[in-house]
């Protein structure tokens, strides 16, 4: 599972709460706001809507009453009583001026009279009027009961429009002598409700539209021509306006677009019409959507900033943690002198400052244990060669003098031995002067006199030119030790550093050639040890169980330098000492 750091959960925890936030906000500006907008277009809506409905409402209820006034007008009063009823069809036609005088207001466009029972007394209509004349196909109440009413719109049977009519009675003494038929004219109908324009107040989708109670639109619509009892309204708003007298919903309008609709049913005597005030939902809301477009940009780059500033925050916070992770790893290597710089006073500060305070009591507990080391080891050490120096004296002036008295003696015994036993006595003595050799040899080894008689650099020639003999080998020998190097323990540990490694390669490495090499760079004094032997893996286990390699570095270390051992199977090996001169030599 990938970890996750701190600077990324800050990043995450307050980019999430200040997307939050943006989006809270946005939505407790959005939604308030676009309800109120929907509550306002309903407003307005039901506000034109209800002048219109007025405005309807008092065209039709001052036609009825026109069409009242001519009815009781002399002209009308004496054609029914010179045409009583049931004496049949008759002509009686009036003056063009009778005609202009009784149709003056300009709001019908014809005359039609009939006796109680339908029969047509007179009429001046077209011909399609002629045909059917609206209000006579359809049931009526009885002379007595019969009052004023609009004849809705009907169809012929050629399917031309048959226009709404105004149905008066004619009253003589207070009896219904017959019924006058005044066809309205649609130019006036179409006046009542124009074609909407977007500075009508509906915008470019809204329009205020009549529905009769077959579901069939009774007026021009804006987007279908020739719409008037040729569109059907099967919609929830007109079926609602029949049911619930008025109200408002929003739902899908005739066109199958989603709208906001606010209607109502109509009072026109003889007619069953509601009246519908609708725009679409989008236009409505374009504004408000407008200004959602412009919360949704806002809180982008507002959430960039904030994931930049947070960025910015939290990075300053997480910095000093990750230099104390850091220094913690350090010290956990063994980088123990590692200090921060404390740039804060708040708890990251004190934390800092305490970590400082326990890196430096754990240096100087560290260089107190360190030095106690390299003291123990340096007396370690400096037993060894003691014991060493000791043996090396015990072997030479003890047992290597006794084996030279003992071969001096055999020299004076070697002109008595009978010729039988010469072979005998002449093993012997070669034994005896090999026993002296190999003494001298350990004794050598130990402790080299020449080391303290002639110098490092001849101690280290002897001990080449010893390898050389004892093991075959070739070794050279390049550059030149420094000639003036003061102290004994100096002197020795580099001997016994050279000596190390010399065996190591004669022993263990089946080398053939071995090439000590020496330079001072920088008051620095280098050597390299090298060999081309088969070379070893230097981290693998069994390497670090050896006591060879291990006493090359602590020696390497008590002199305050170092040792780097570089090897690799079948490439030989390389033992690489610096020492500097300035401490030490």
């Amino acid at each position: 599972m990938k970890r996750s750091t701190l600077t990324e959960k800050l990043i995450l925890y307050f980019l999430a709460l200040g997307t939050a936030s943006i989006v809270t906000i946005g939505l407790f500006s959005y939604f308030p706001a676009r309800k109120a907008l929907i509550e306002r277009t309903y407003d307005h809506l039901t506000s034109i809507r209800l002048a219109r409905q007025n405005r309807v409402e008092s065209y039709f209820a001052e036609r009825i009453r026109e069409a009242a006034i001519i009815a009781s007008s002399p002209a009308i009063q004496e054609l029914f009583i010179s045409n009583p009823p049931g004496q049949g069809y008759k002509t009686f036609p009036f003056s063009d001026n009778h005609f202009r005088n009784i149709l003056s207001s300009g709001n019908f466009s014809g005359i039609t009279m009939t006796d109680i029972s339908g029969n047509i007394i007179f009429s001046r209509q077209s011909d399609t009027a002629f045909r059917m004349i609206p209000g006579l196909n359809r049931p009526r109440p009885s002379a007595q009961e019969f009052t004023h009413y609009i004849s809705d719109y009907a169809v012929s049977d050629k399917g031309d429009l048959i226009p709404l009519s105004v149905v008066c009675p004619v009253t003589i003494h207070g009896k219904v002598a017959g019924i006058l038929i005044l066809p309205v004219r649609q130019t006036q109908i179409d006046k009542l409700l124009p074609p909407e324009t977007p500075i009508g107040g509906l915008g470019y989708s809204g329009e205020v539209y009549l529905v009769g109670q077959d579901f069939i639109m009774r007026s021009q619509s804006r987007f279908i021509s020739h719409s008037i009892m040729n569109t059907h309204v099967q919609t929830i708003p007109a079926r609602n306006a029949f049911s619930r007298a008025q109200g408002r919903e929003r739902a899908k309008d005739y066109r199958k677009v989603e709208v906001l609709s606010s209607y109502s049913r109509l009072s026109i005597p003889g007619l069953d019409w509601v009246i519908l005030a609708e725009i679409d939902y989008q236009e409505a809301v374009s504004s408000i959507n407008g200004i959602r477009n412009k919360i949704i940009l806002f809180g982008i780059f507002t959430a960039l900033a904030f994931f930049i500033l947070t960025y910015v925050i939290s990075s300053r916070i997480t910095r000093p943690l990750v230099k104390l992770k850091e220094a913690v790893v350090d010290m956990g290597e063994g980088k123990l002198e590692t200090a921060l710089s404390v740039s804060s006073s708040d708890e990251i500060g004190e934390l800092t400052e305490a970590f400082n305070l326990m890196a430096n009591s754990l240096h100087e507990k560290d260089k107190a244990l360190q030095s106690e080391r390299m003291n123990r080891l340096r007396s370690s050490i400096d037993g060894q060669d003691k014991e060493r120096q000791r043996l090396s004296r015990e072997l030479h002036d003890g047992i290597g003098q006794s084996l030279i008295a003992i071969r001096l003696k055999l020299a004076l015994l070697e002109n008595g031995i009978s010729e039988k036993n010469q072979q005998h006595f002449h093993t012997l003595t070669t034994l005896t002067d090999s026993l002296i050799d190999e003494v001298r040899a350990i004794s050598n080894a130990l402790m080299p006199p020449s080391l303290a008689e002639f110098g490092l650099k001849s101690a280290i020639q002897n001990l080449c030119n010893n390898i050389s003999e004892t093991h075959g080998l070739s070794v050279e020998i390049t550059g030149d030790l420094p000639g003036k190097i003061s102290g004994r323990k100096v002197k020795l540990y580099l001997f016994r550093i050279i000596q190390e490694a010399l065996n190591n390669a004669a022993k263990h490495a089946e080398a053939r050639r071995i090439t000590i090499s020496s330079s001072i760079i920088d008051d620095q004094l280098r050597l390299c040890i090298a060999d081309d032997g088969k070379g070893f893996d230097p981290d693998s286990p069994c390497v670090s169980k050896g006591h060879g390699l291990i006493n090359i570095k602590e020696r390497a270390g008590l002199l305050n330098g170092e040792a780097q051992i570089i090897s690799a199977p079948g490439s030989g090996t390389s033992v690489q000492i610096i020492i500097p001169l300035n401490k030490n030599l």
